[in-house]
């Protein structure tokens, strides 16, 4: 496998399982950070993919985060995460991303 996609891979993995372990209760800085991070990128995806749901648990839990961090810093965050889904998008194909999203987080979109 080619390091980029196997990084790339690697890095979606790891998100995927961070998000099995967030409660916005309990969630830490930086895994605040992390889900800022992927509601941005969900949010694109969701322009980009055709998808039909996204999950407004997600959202709500992004949401107690961002009132966690303050207004300037989650919007920072929620940028990088739309930046990592157009340069995902570019190396792996946007076709190909959209499917991943789904296999990897069927609980947060759907088609």
């Amino acid at each position: 496998m080619h390091p980029n996609k196997k990084n790339s891979l690697s890095a979606l993995t790891a998100l995927a399982v961070l998000l099995t372990l967030l409660s916005s209760h309990s969630a830490s800085a930086q895994q605040c950070d992390n889900l800022i991070k992927m509601d941005g990128l969900f949010t694109k995806a969701r322009t980009e993919c055709p998808f039909g749901y996204y999950a407004w648990r997600f959202q709500q839990d992004s949401q107690a985060c961002m009132e966690k961090i303050g207004k300037g810093a989650s919007r920072e965050l929620f940028i990088k995460g739309q930046q990592t889904f157009e340069s995902k998008s570019k190396e792996m194909g946007k076709e190909a991303l959209c499917q991943k999203l789904l296999r990897d987080f069927p609980m947060t979109v759907k088609r």
